[in-house]
């Protein structure tokens, strides 16, 4: 993801000394055939250039019959939408942002789930030969159009190809598109150029900000797109990369593997597949996809949403790591894992865990897709604190707990953890619920989930009240005092279960 915010003239300069690469997000896909409850998961972190950055949760209706209306970018891109849209969900950023909508995630009634995107840059005499388009297609818009005006991932990636062929785009972006039968991940190489192919329902991935798909069968139509002239384009200009003896697209059309981004695709390997890697190695291209060593549950998906490369040698509290990039940054804004569920109803085939702020010191909460509306606090716009959002509720909690990970973060974070399991259970529990009811009357199946949103959303914002409040005070009690005399990291963890217990 790109973002610059708009900010007064008295912080820049202190931004541009702060901010680190503007190249940010990871992504995480697992095939239904080998997550434990038999769901295609979909999840990304969307990471910003600064640390706060306000993002809401929302519905967007379905309209009937409404011509002239469009969906717009910041950069100028303006996209007539059909005189008939879709009802969707959306993570967009608040308004007064500046760098456009990014609706970042979305589930649109059809049971199409889509997330956009992963940002990743393609070698520079590529983009000699195809330059981006300024004032195109961008990631700001892309889950939004996809999802107001298709009903599968395949159309999905049928009408990235012709914006992208069509209008350009101004970015190379990896989008991932799922629906009930299947997952496919689309990648724009250059202003033109781009490629797409179905996801494997046996395996896994993780990715950090770079091309990821490597040889395409050319005559699998079912399986894979791409643009007419891709492979012909590469050749003619000598950017062609072969593995054994077949293109391999990363290699022909991506940036060389470097460490900010092929250590978080190595680490990915590690958490779910430890058997597929060794040690680290800068320059190689590991497998985008495979298969894990066990079957991967959704809480796993968000652990490793979480990762700083703990119990590796890379791991980010050690002093000489401090500069890598890991997953779980301090500047993810929101955090999604999606899982698109076959035995669910179209119009709720997603349950979407949502976490604001970072992963690392917040939670994720659950949404089923057919919901019709979302709860007040994340609705909140603005982009200075309003402690009446969900964002900036948990992310101020994010902010006290990283300003010592293991004396304050490890009691936030355990915390948490026991929160999201009883979430999970719970969530087990309501989708036989919502099936059965949806079964009888699918209206109030959807009414069903939507006061469920509002019941568990309020409870966790009014608990994130409650943390921060018992955190910043075990903070200040115990400012200048040292750890091992106030019994360590679990000090805080029983604070806040004693706040738990007394509700």
């Amino acid at each position: 993801m790109k973002k610059i915010k708009i900010i007064t003239f008295a912080l820049i300069m202190t931004l541009i000394l702060s901010t680190t690469s503007a190249l940010a997000c990871t992504a995480v896909y697992v095939g239904k055939d080998v997550s434990a409850d038999g769901s295609t998961i979909l999840a990304r972190s969307e990471d910003q250039s600064t640390g706060a950055y306000n993002k809401m949760f929302k519905v967007v209706n379905r309209v009937e019959n409404v011509a002239d209306r469009t969906i717009d970018d910041a950069n100028g891109f303006s996209y007539k939408l059909p005189s008939t849209t879709y009802k969707y969900t959306i993570v967009p950023d608040s308004s007064n942002c500046g760098d456009g909508p990014y609706f970042g995630a979305c589930t649109n009634e059809y049971g199409l789930s889509v997330s956009a995107t992963v940002s990743a840059s393609p070698k520079e005499n590529v983009l000699t030969v195809d330059p981006y388009v300024e004032g195109s297609l961008r990631e700001a818009v892309i889950p939004g159009i996809v999802a107001a005006t298709t009903k599968t991932a395949k159309e999905g990636v049928k009408l990235l190809a012709e914006l992208v062929e069509t209008h350009g785009s101004e970015e190379g972006n990896i989008v991932m598109l799922a629906d009930q039968k299947e997952a496919w991940v689309f990648e724009v190489y250059s202003g033109h150029l781009w490629a797409a192919q179905k996801m494997p329902t046996d395996k896994v991935a993780v990715f950090g900000n770079q091309f990821m798909i490597e040889i395409l069968d050319t005559k699998d139509t079912e399986n894979v797109m791409f643009h007419k002239d891709l492979f012909k384009i590469a050749d003619e200009h000598g950017w062609t990369q072969k593995v054994d003896g077949k293109v391999h697209l990363a290699a022909t059309f991506g940036e060389p593997r470097e460490d900010y981004s092929n250590m978080r695709t190595w680490v990915g390997h590690r958490l779910l597949a430890p058997s597929s890697v060794g040690e680290y190695k800068t320059d190689e291209y590991y497998p985008f996809f495979y298969k894990p060593d066990k079957k991967v549950s959704v809480l796993e998906v968000m652990d490793v949403l979480r990762n700083r490369y703990e119990g590796t040698k890379y791991d980010a509290s050690l002093p000489a790591n401090k500069d890598l990039r890991v997953i779980g940054v301090e500047r993810q804004s929101q955090i999604h894992v999606i899982q698109v569920k076959d035995n669910y109803p179209a119009e709720i085939s997603a349950l979407q865990w949502l976490a604001l702020g970072n992963a690392e010191h917040s939670v994720f909460l659950p949404n089923f897709s057919g919901i019709e509306d979302t709860y007040a606090a994340y609705k909140v716009d603005g982009e200075t604190p309003n402690y009446d959002g969900a964002y900036w509720k948990f992310k101020r909690i994010c902010a006290l707990a990283e300003q010592n990970r293991s004396f304050y973060g490890q009691g936030v974070k355990n915390y948490w953890k026991t929160y999201e399991e009883k979430l999970y259970e719970d969530m087990v529990k309501a989708e036989k619920q919502m099936i059965d009811l949806y079964a009888k009357d699918p209206k109030a199946a959807k009414s069903y989930v939507t006061k469920l949103h509002m019941d568990v959303s309020k409870k966790a914002c009014e608990d994130a009240d409650k943390v921060y409040d018992q955190l910043l005070y075990f903070i200040m009690d115990r400012n200048g005092r040292t750890a091992k005399k106030l019994g360590g990291p679990f000090a805080v963890q029983k604070t806040l279960e004693d706040v738990a217990a007394a509700k």
